[in-house]
């Protein structure tokens, strides 16, 4: 595509050669191939506009910066990169992302789980669907690897475009804070925002709960999407509720416009009477804990305001019977019951092992640890929410990045109150807690989910937490 196309109606200063041909975008010098459009973002870390010779020495024809640069090449000069990026990548994807229904899940936990829901439920109803979150990218059923809950304005843009080639009509996306506040979706309008619940996390990124709030609020607002559905049960909630300009649907267990009554948490799953805008009828599904009765909720609503009946919502909710990486059940031959969760959070742990701690019979075990490099101010009330529920703990490494396992470990024991082993090695760990487990125990190993990979030293070794699980049952099994 020629530059002049890529930015026309932008605001920029051009340095150079205008009469270019891009024939790729890169915010990354590793991905620059001849003819890349390179742009230089800063971050914590690293600044771009330090690594623009290296783009141009590996063929980029043009670089964005907030800086004129010392160089003759092309270059374009703006305010803000990011949000630029975000308005190029759009375009040089053939403004692809505007031909789709696009539905973002906004909030601390639940973001993975309701775009699950929503998917099943639209294909039940017959809509080709895409999904992008921390478990992939899904096109019509087909997985894609993907690095980050909300992929980088060049890669998201790619997909969209995958997903319109694929003859996609509704896209479900997770919409993390940090994309919020880096501009991922900068310059697209979504059609609906949903808002799943608040609750710390990412403190060492946002400093405080306050400009945490504030990021996921932001989105809530017409530059941003079309109409709102927002959790009325929680407080952040309430308050995009009573402020958004936006067309509102509101839905909870108390007082909204969609509501959950007579709620049944069973030791198979939920069961409870919904009021669908009038419509009532009495569901009871798989998927278990009180969170789900949420996410459940939220799915619904979305899928009325698209015309779906309640029955087809229904029977499509009915057909998930689990989610993976979340509350991921397993059972050894001697029936003791092992769960996978991706709970990371004080709040997440909450919900699930109050969930677990009401449904087992025996001793509540707790396989977790905190990642390293991210918000230390959680990690002592994560042991604290383990303590509440956990019979006892088994503290491992989660992923440590550049930080000590040993540094991490002390800081979540000092916040323990249960009885507790420090076992670093995740398999191992595992495999201690399975060792002490007896018949009507639960083991919860909680922290990573679905995620395929351990980050230690800059390195992402093969890992997945169910995949574990299921060898050490199948060796036991040959015993």
């Amino acid at each position: 595509m020629q530059l002049s196309q890529l930015l026309m109606g932008l605001n920029y200063t051009l340095q150079g050669n205008g009469d270019v041909e891009v024939e790729a975008l890169s915010c990354d010098t590793s991905t620059v191939r001849p003819g890349a459009m390179f742009f230089c973002l800063k971050g914590d870390n690293y600044d771009g506009h330090d690594f623009f010779r290296k783009a141009l020495g590996d063929g980029a024809t043009a670089v964005v910066c907030q800086h004129k640069l010392d160089t003759k090449a092309t270059q374009i000069v703006v305010d803000d990169t990011r949000a630029f990026m975000s308005l190029v990548a759009k375009r040089f994807f053939h403004n692809a992302v505007d031909k789709l229904k696009v539905i973002c899940v906004v909030g601390t936990n639940g973001k993975t789980s309701t775009t699950y829901l929503l998917d099943a439920i639209f294909n039940k109803a017959g809509y080709n669907t895409g999904v992008i979150g921390s478990n992939g990218v899904f096109i019509n059923g087909h997985r894609y690897e993907s690095k980050l809950t909300t992929p980088d304005p060049i890669e998201l843009n790619y997909w969209f475009y995958q997903m319109y080639l694929n003859k996609v009509h509704f896209v479900f996306m997770e919409l993390s804070a940090h994309a919020i506040y880096y501009k991922k979706m900068f310059g697209i309008v979504s059609d609906l925002t949903i808002f799943t619940n608040f609750s710390q996390d990412h403190l060492d990124f946002f400093c405080d709960m306050k400009h945490y709030g504030q990021t996921k609020k932001s989105c809530f607002c017409k530059q941003s999407t079309k109409i709102a559905v927002v959790n009325n049960d929680d407080e952040l909630g309430k308050e995009i509720a009573a402020q958004t300009n936006l067309p509102l649907v509101t839905y909870g267990c108390n007082k909204a416009d969609v509501v959950a009554t007579d709620v049944q948490i069973k030791t198979d799953g939920i069961a409870y009477l919904l009021d669908l805008y009038g419509e009532k009828a009495k569901v009871d599904y798989s998927l278990c804990g009180k969170f789900n009765v949420y996410n459940t909720l939220a799915a619904s609503t979305v899928a009325k305001l698209y015309g779906i009946g309640i029955d087809k919502i229904v029977k499509g909710l009915q057909e998930v019977s689990y989610i993976e990486g979340r509350n991921e059940t397993m059972f050894r031959q001697d029936g003791m019951r092992i769960v996978v969760d991706f709970a990371h959070t004080p709040d997440g742990i909450v919900n699930i092992l109050s969930y677990l701690k009401s449904t087992c019979r025996g001793n509540l075990i707790v396989v977790f640890g905190c990642g390293g490099n991210r918000d230390k101010f959680k990690r002592p009330l994560m042991a604290k929410a383990v303590s509440q529920f956990a019979d006892f703990a088994v503290v491992t490494n989660d992923n440590p990045r550049f930080e000590s396992p040993s540094s991490i470990a002390n800081d979540v024991v000092a916040g323990l109150s249960c009885s507790y082993k420090v076992v670093l090695n995740r398999s191992q760990a595992t495999q201690f807690a399975l060792s002490v487990a007896k018949v009507d125990d639960t083991v919860a190993i909680l922290g990573k989910g679905a995620e395929k990979y351990q980050e230690i030293k800059g390195r992402k070794y093969p890992y997945c937490d169910v995949d574990v699980v299921h060898k050490m049952l199948n060796k036991q099994g040959e015993q």
